[in-house]
């Protein structure tokens, strides 16, 4: 057996802290008006990667592995197209797609009875599941896309509106599938295109990735990457593999003797050809061109709906499989990077933050979600924000508010799991100081691990543009793979104040609080948690229902508070910000209108807030009437006294055109509770004569035998002819009032007589009801509280967080961070990485910073200044 195979390439994703991946942005455009497409389906055959252009037209793909893929494009209307692209690490790239609208995109509908669209769909559902033994747990989630047209010859043509959507329980996947029009009696359907998504992970996570792990053995991919490793164990047929490199980064040639012939051990058989002197595969087995790859024999599973997708990571799975779940192989550390350590009020505080696992395999089951707070030396939260986390990297800005109050604070950066164990969150100390202030310098020696920067030039001039170029390195001095970041601060502006922890000191182990069944603190994987407070109005805690709606009526949920008032919402995934009205009542059925609701924090136990801060100088500048908070008067202006303005408003109805009633009820005298059926019986007991008949929804009231008219604000509810309010005619008292909030009722007036004004709809007398307004409305009624949020934060670029500084005149003038970039990625294949960015106008020494970590996990770090006589 002849095997040439370069083994560290192999399975080495198994150490990895993060992804080694690139991403793939770019717009999709209409080419004949070039106005942006929305909702355009992008996305990679056979794959997980994929996503949906935005209302600009921008959709981003991420973490996509090494090597050549064929991005697909697909919208309703318009024709498909594709293009081929190499994915790199660490590397962004940009691709335009400008659709033609598709002349056959409007297929003609037949009229079909509804039985036999049942019947027809129930086939076409058949024809996709085959007769698998998976088959029942699959469904086919959007048969109403499907259509069906009766061609000259009476046989059926099947066509859809947009892709099929198919869930497999069995493999936890949504399943989007393509297809070419068929004859639903004579043909199968020939599949166009399919991908994968995940659906939710629920209690059976341990037996969906058993499923998918089994499934991926009877995939072609599997065998590949068997013969890529060495292992021809399940091969009847000396195979004698062959691998080398490819001339695509993450890509490799395998060569095998052909046919292969296959025999696992429950006695399944199979066989596979290739096109061609050598087949070129990814990393995982996976061909790049299935075209080229041939298979057969019942071993195999063609049908993509029972199958994984190729970018499936078997590695992690059989390392998950075997792997002890505890309070040591859980853990977590956090450690966070900024740009700088000193800030001006009104900035962008720029940070990357590192997480480093016991086992790297479980980063993906560990926390989603990253908190990070400003607080002050008293341990007070003057902000809190989150952000996800994705292959234990998150990277992000804090906006500084303008602070009135400068002086000594902290970053506080902290999953929710790692809370569960000793000193795991990270404490940053920041000054957040005055225009006029900055820390004193720092002096010492700075420490380097693993990292080289190299200049393009000895000495560089104001305004002049810089290249540096970045080698990360093993200890021999070869190039590694490396996740990192870079900071360049301008040291006339800028003052370098050394870490409280390096990097290798806050990624140490750390010490569980008890048993991981005791653990006091969740983990966050599906999103974050809002908290709330239900009071009554002394602003005691009451227990009470709430019902929300969510982004206007986009979602809506009812839910109960505990008996302290507490209540929240858990495993939101909202990105920026996002509102939520909230109505809450008691358990008396009495509206609560004190709601408190806000981003869950999480206290720290024993937080460390006793830390030196460097000394506060003067900086030397000149003053600017700009920053001032309140400009001096000037000749001719005067300062207003404050004036309150007060108004009132009278009833805005009067007498009306029945004369003077026979009752006058206020709804004080009521004690409503919200109920529409105890507001009729409160009423009734204080009219004499009026009666109540039935129940609901079939409730009425009776004056003189009949129904009597029902006005709201004067205009008839449920008279007899048109011009009716909240309905038409022959309505019931009952059904009139369910379409009102009885907490809005001013009063009622109630005439039992015949009231002639009214004609022959008054013959069984009138009650007419009148609703508050205004500030009378809103002090009574049961309303919403209505809360604006933020969710997760989006990623700004460092020209963007530049941009924000024009909106402060002081800040404008002044670039104390020169560069910034959270998302530099070395590989063993890359001698260096190069920097580039651009002096201030008064040039001087600047200072670069740089943290990261190996795909080992290994921290490397380094600081240097440079251009400093």
């Amino acid at each position: 057996m002849r095997i040439s195979i370069f083994l560290l390439i192999v399975f080495f994703p198994l150490s990895f802290v993060f992804a080694q991946s690139g991403q793939i942005e770019g717009k999709i455009v209409d080419d004949f008006t070039g106005l942006p497409l929305q909702d355009v389906h992008v996305f990679i055959n056979n794959t997980t990667y994929q996503t949906f252009s935005d209302s600009t037209g921008k959709f981003l793909l991420n973490n996509i592995q090494d090597g050549q893929w064929e991005i697909q494009v697909r919208g309703n209307g318009y024709t498909s197209q594709s293009q081929t692209i190499s994915a790199l690490s660490g590397k962004t790239l940009e691709v335009v797609f400008s659709l033609e609208p598709d002349p056959q995109s409007n297929p003609l509908f037949s009229d079909f009875s509804k039985g036999k669209l049942k019947k027809y769909k129930r086939a076409v559902e058949k024809k996709f599941l085959a007769d698998h033994p998976s088959s029942w747990q699959v469904e086919l989630l959007n048969s109403d896309q499907l259509i069906f047209e009766k061609r000259a010859d009476k046989k059926i043509q099947v066509t859809s509106q947009g892709p099929l959507y198919f869930s497999n329980r069995e493999t936890g996947y949504l399943v989007t599938i393509y297809f070419s029009p068929f004859l639903l009696e004579d043909e199968e359907p020939q599949l166009l295109a399919h991908s994968y998504y995940n659906l939710p992970e629920n209690e059976g996570l341990e037996k969906r990735r058993s499923n998918r792990l089994r499934i991926h053995q009877q995939s072609p991919t599997y065998f590949l990457s068997q013969l890529m490793i060495g292992e021809i164990g399940d091969f009847r047929s000396s195979p004698n593999p062959e691998v080398s490199f490819s001339d695509q980064e993450g890509e490799y040639f395998l060569k095998f003797d052909t046919p292969l012939e296959i025999e696992t051990a429950d006695g399944r058989r199979g066989r596979m050809y290739y096109e061609g002197e050598k087949l070129q595969v990814k990393l995982n087995g996976a061909p790049t061109d299935w075209s080229k790859l041939q298979w057969r024999g019942e071993l195999f599973e063609d049908n993509p709906i029972y199958a994984v997708p190729q970018n499936f990571n078997a590695d992690r799975v059989f390392a998950l499989a075997n792997l002890e779940k505890n309070a040591q192989t859980m853990q977590e550390r956090i450690y966070l990077h900024t740009d700088r350590r000193h800030y001006w009020p009104g900035e962008q505080i720029l940070f990357k933050a590192y997480l480093s696992y016991t086992n790297p395999v479980l980063a993906q089951d560990l926390s989603k979600v990253l908190h990070i707070e400003l607080i002050d030396t008293t341990g007070y939260v003057w902000s809190h924000q989150v952000f996800r986390i994705t292959d234990g990297i998150s990277a992000g800005q804090l906006a500084l508010p303008d602070l009135s109050e400068t002086g000594n604070f902290f970053l506080r950066a902290y999953t929710t799991w790692s809370l569960n164990y000793e000193q795991a969150e990270h404490i940053l100390p920041i000054q957040i100081l005055d225009h006029f202030s900055k820390p004193e310098a720092s002096s010492g020696e700075f420490k380097v691990k693993n990292v080289r920067v190299f200049t393009d030039k000895q000495k560089y001039k104001g305004q002049e543009k810089v290249t540096l170029n970045v080698m990360i390195t093993s200890d021999d001095g070869g190039p590694i793979n490396s996740n990192f970041s870079i900071a360049v601060l301008d040291l006339k502006q800028a003052v370098y104040v050394p870490e409280r922890g390096e990097i290798a000191e806050q990624l140490s182990e750390k010490s569980p609080r008890g048993k991981m069944q005791d653990f006091k603190y969740p983990l966050e994987k599906k999103g974050f948690e809002l908290e709330g407070l239900l009071q009554d109005n002394e602003g005691n805690p009451i227990q009470g229902s709430i019902q929300a709606f969510v982004n206007g009526y986009e979602d809506e949920r009812k839910i109960k508070s505990e008996k302290d008032g507490s209540f929240a919402f858990s495993s939101l995934d909202f990105e920026e910000d996002f509102e939520i009205n909230l109505k809450a009542t008691s358990v008396k059925n009495q509206p609560i209108r004190t709601i408190k609701l806000d981003l869950k924090s999480y206290p720290s136990e024993g937080l460390d807030l006793e830390m030196d801060f460097p000394k506060i100088v003067e900086r030397s500048m000149l003053s600017d009437k700009n920053i001032q908070p309140v400009k001096p008067i000037e000749a001719g202006e005067i300062l207003l006294e404050t004036a309150e303005v007060k108004g009132k408003k009278d009833k805005p109805f009067g007498t009306m055109i029945y004369g003077i009633p026979d009752n006058v009820v206020e709804s004080e005298e009521l004690n409503l509770v919200g109920s529409t059926v105890q507001f009729i019986y409160a009423l009734m007991a204080k009219v004499p004569g009026m009666t109540v008949v039935g129940s609901p929804p079939n409730m009425s009231v009776r004056f003189r035998g009949g129904e009597p008219l029902i006005l709201i604000n004067g205009t008839p509810a449920n008279g007899l002819s048109g011009g009716t309010i909240s309905g038409g005619a022959s309505r019931s008292f009952y059904n009139v009032l369910e379409g009102i909030n009885v907490f809005a009722i001013d009063r009622v007036e109630v005439i039992r007589r015949l009231v002639p004004q009214y004609g022959d709809q008054g013959r069984n007398g009138l009650i007419s009801i009148f609703l508050k307004t205004g500030a009378e409305l809103a002090a009574t009624q049961n309303n919403f509280n209505l809360f604006k949020l933020e969710g997760f934060q989006r990623y700004m670029n460092f020209s963007k967080a530049q941009e924000t500084r024009e909106k402060f005149p002081f800040l404008e003038i002044f670039k104390p961070t020169l560069f910034w970039s959270p998302s530099l990625i070395s590989t063993k294949n890359t001698l260096s990485i190069p920097v580039e960015f651009q002096l201030n106008e008064l040039a001087g020494p600047f200072l670069v910073e740089i943290r990261g970590l190996t795909d080992l996990g290994e921290p490397i770090y380094g600081t240097f200044v440079l251009n400093d006589n």
